[in-house]
């Protein structure tokens, strides 16, 4: 290929024709005529808007179906069907033997550092890389300390709080979501939105806070041992109080804060959700085991000033774990743990924290109602029931939105 100048377009003398590529077989392309008069120009620049917005409007609409594109399915598809089955394998573990949630929590993050690093050592996925300087991202220890946090106070608030409780603080997850982008990105939700994320709130309310005659398992009875003890007098029960107050608080704003980083986060969006899962989950297992040692293990700050008193306490657990674990449960809900991480942090990098928590959301309603097929429609008489329609309504609204 050769090129041509046709007349210097800065010569004043010019007829209007800028510099044109000339191809192999003679043909002139990309050769332009400059508007000439005040009317051409004003006709170049309506043209070059209108170009611009309507690039601005497709490139809206691409990121408002990116719900349903054949990556964000599959991750809702699989974020439903594991999260639902790791509750019912977790469930199993907690009762029958190792009421340790946090300790399960731990092992769930230890099981998916060592595989992912696996999968680095053996070059199934690249290592992962330099974090970008920290003026240009939030540092990676740092969502990963948020999200630890998160898995560990959500735990502890459903060891001291109700489960119509525990269904409010992830209800709150949503207008949280909400408020921390507006003040961290001034992102404000439209108003269809927050309408269909309102209908799904109160449908969600309804259906989870709706009066249920529940049988007592040793996780609930430990929980209820435990809210007993700490609640004998008045000051006990304000402490206890403020303190499921803070517990609560926390628990909401770092999983908020850690879903976001992990949709925003320059550093996290280039690396693959392996490689995501990676550089969380190993000091995801660190904060987890202490705060293990201190609930589960009920070791106390006096402890480590004992070896003998902080021996004996971990000898107890050992012992109740080899006596009573159902170890089977528990490596099988360490195997879906995998699965679990890799489907939601595909969701949340392939839609958005908001999407991540609706989905949640409609992973409650499909439990009651797949039990209630399973074990007969009783579970979603009256309020339950309606609650659920109101929850599904909206998330067809919300879905719509999303179209």
């Amino acid at each position: 290929m050769s090129t041509a100048r046709v007349k210097p377009i800065e010569n004043e003398e010019n007829d209007g024709y800028a510099m044109g590529t000339v191809s192999g077989a003679g043909s002139v392309r990309a050769f332009s005529r400059l508007p000439t008069s005040e009317e051409e120009a004003d006709t170049a620049t309506v043209s070059i808007t209108n170009t611009n917005n309507t690039s601005n409007n497709t490139k809206q609409k691409a990121d408002a179906e990116s719900l349903f594109s054949a990556s964000a399915i599959s991750a809702i598809i699989g974020s439903i069907v594991s999260s639902v089955a790791i509750v019912m394998v977790n469930k199993l573990a907690l009762n029958n033997g190792f009421p340790y949630a946090s300790s399960l929590t731990a092992l769930h993050q230890l099981t998916v550092y060592i595989f992912t690093t696996v999968l680095i050592k053996t070059k199934s996925i690249p290592a992962l890389p330099e974090p970008l300087p920290a003026g240009q991202s939030r540092p990676r220890y740092i969502v990963a300390a948020l999200y630890s946090s998160g898995l560990v106070l959500m735990n502890q608030s459903l060891a001291m709080n109700s489960v119509a409780f525990y269904q409010l603080l992830k209800m709150s997850c949503i207008p949280a979501i909400a408020f921390f982008q507006y003040i961290l990105f001034n992102k404000v939700v439209n108003r269809q939105t927050a309408i269909a994320l309102g209908v799904i709130l109160l449908g969600i309310a309804i259906s989870t806070m709706a009066p249920v005659n529940a049988k007592p398992t040793k996780y609930s009875q430990r929980t209820d041992e435990f809210n007993a003890t700490t609640r004998t007098t008045a000051v006990a029960a304000f402490f206890s109080g403020f303190l499921t107050l803070i517990v609560s608080i926390g628990a909401v704003s770092t999983t908020v804060l850690s879903q976001i980083e992990v949709s925003m986060n320059p550093d996290l969006k280039r690396l693959s959700s392996f490689q995501v899962m990676n550089a969380m989950s190993v000091l995801s297992f660190a904060v987890c085991m202490v705060a293990a040692l201190f609930i589960d293990v009920k070791i106390g700050l006096s402890d480590f000033l004992n070896p003998k008193s902080f021996g004996a306490k971990f000898a107890i657990f050992i012992d109740s774990i080899v006596a009573e674990a159902p170890l089977g449960w528990i490596v099988f809900s360490c195997v879906l743990s995998i699965v679990v991480n890799l489907f939601g942090t595909n969701l949340i990098k392939y839609t958005s924290p908001m999407t991540f928590q609706v989905v949640g959301h409609l992973k409650t309603m499909l439990t009651l109602g797949i039990g209630a097929m399973l074990f007969g429609a009783g579970g979603l008489d009256g309020l339950k029931g309606v609650g659920v329609l109101v929850a599904l309504v909206g998330m067809v609204l919300y879905s719509k939105e999303k179209m």
